[in-house]
């Protein structure tokens, strides 16, 4: 292992080798004319280079990083949200992470009762929901579980704290004949009759709305009807076989260039679909709070109360564990009467 410090054009630069791999890294220092500064840009190179060398030399013999502990929390999960987007966790939480304490504590700081009043100004100071609040705390956890394993801090202090619990909410999902109903509805407009095909769709697949709007007809097997996809959300391969219905709502009798999309006015807009679904459902006279995941939701219950295994609609619906798909077996009425009405029947006229 070397670290050496390289001008190139009057830039300078760590020279790293490092298990047989040699790279650069910038330290955006640029080499002044004058004696003077230029000493001083040198010392504050080695200082780089010294610093370097402690985090390589740390992560060698399993000790804690010098250098990444002394980083703030904030700038760390900063580090973690990079090139995630706006929407990820990590990055959300940040803004509540500089309200609580200005965001300055330093992640090698960051303590039991820090993370336990953390979640308590996100409980009583903010107007967030629980289910978000458990989000948030969740992505300073993780955090801190992944600077534990990565030698930044000694050791997670999350560990021995209790995290958001949130209630299980309800699963909203539809009948048959409600799922009838909503069929039998005509909608007007390119738009409004694919989302209405590819939600009827979704009921008869379990899709989520994102591999809904990817689907293209490479992932169509015809013979025999079968979806053959990788899951945009869990990069898992979903192998579903297509029902006679869901067939015969995408079946157009055409051939199609396999990266064509299935639904392409869905996969191209960019409009908010949900609302052609509440519109949807409103002429249908369907008063629940229908959703694309509604679809996932049925597809379901649906298969579990027409008897398939657990097991099987787990692997339906590309679950990478059993006990995800168990809260939709809690979500049917329909599965509990028919475990009561199969008891015996026994006389009661001794009674």
């Amino acid at each position: 292992m070397g670290v050496n410090i390289w001008e190139n054009r009057g830039k300078l630069y760590l020279d790293i080798w490092h298990n047989g791999r040699r790279k650069r890294e910038s330290l955006g220092l640029t080499i002044p004319a004058d004696k003077t500064q230029r000493d001083e840009i040198m010392r504050l190179a080695e200082i780089c280079k010294s610093k370097r060398e402690a985090q390589i030399l740390s992560g060698e013999w399993g000790l804690i990083d010098p250098v990444s502990g002394k980083q703030t929390l904030k700038e760390y999960m900063n580090g973690i949200a990079e090139g995630r987007g706006q929407n990820d966790f990590a990055h959300k939480a940040v803004k509540y992470l500089e309200a609580f304490s200005g965001g300055g504590i330093a992640i090698g700081s960051v303590t039991e009762k820090w993370l336990e009043e953390f979640q308590e100004f996100l409980l009583k100071e903010t107007e967030l929901s629980k289910k978000t609040i458990a989000h948030y705390s969740g992505a300073v956890r993780y955090a801190l579980r992944k600077a534990a394993r990565d030698r930044v801090i000694p050791r997670n202090p999350a560990v021995g704290v209790k995290g958001v619990t949130v209630p299980e909410s309800d699963k909203v999902y539809l009948t048959a004949s409600e799922i009838q109903a909503l069929a039998n509805i005509s909608l007007a407009g390119e738009l409004s009759a694919e989302v209405k095909n590819a939600f009827l769709f979704g009921c008869y697949t379990g899709l989520r709305i994102s591999d809904l709007k990817s689907l293209t007809w490479g992932d169509i097997q015809r013979d025999p009807p079968l979806i053959n996809k990788l899951q945009e959300k869990t990069g898992q391969k979903a192998f579903v076989p297509l029902h006679s219905v869901a067939w015969g709502i995408i079946d157009d009798k055409q051939l199609h260039n396999f990266k064509e999309p299935v639904f392409p006015a869905l996969a191209a807009t960019k409009t908010n679909t949900n609302e052609y679904l509440k519109r949807w459902a409103q002429k249908a006279k369907i008063e629940k709070n229908i959703g694309w995941h509604t679809a996932r939701h049925t597809f379901a219950v649906l298969s579990l109360e027409s008897g398939a295994e657990i097991y099987t609609v787990s692997k339906l619906l590309g679950h990478k564990n059993v006990k995800t798909t168990q809260v939709y077996a809690k979500a049917t009425d329909k599965m509990k009467r028919e475990a009561v009405n199969a008891l015996p029947v026994i006389d009661l006229q001794g009674v």
